[in-house]
């Protein structure tokens, strides 16, 4: 797993872990298509939803970025 430096600094902004990531790519609640080929996963985090924008490819998976929203997947639960 690589993280860029954008998904460094929202985690850090969100106050987000690694091991919240690691949660989050393992057992996702939601899985969405996102743009350029990326995916979107979202799990419950605390009182909100963590949503992990990734990228795979053929030998490591790119965190693009990792935030924390009220909502998931644009649905309000």
């Amino acid at each position: 797993i690589r993280y860029s430096r954008h998904a460094r600094n929202r985690m850090r902004l969100h106050g987000i872990s690694e091991d919240e990531v690691d949660e989050c790519l393992k057992s996702f609640e939601l899985e969405e298509k996102s743009i350029q080929g990326r995916l979107d996963r979202w799990k419950k985090v605390r009182d909100r939803f963590l949503r992990v924008t990734l990228k795979e490819e053929a030998n490591e998976i790119i965190i693009i970025t990792a935030v924390m929203k009220k909502h998931m997947g644009g649905k309000q639960l």
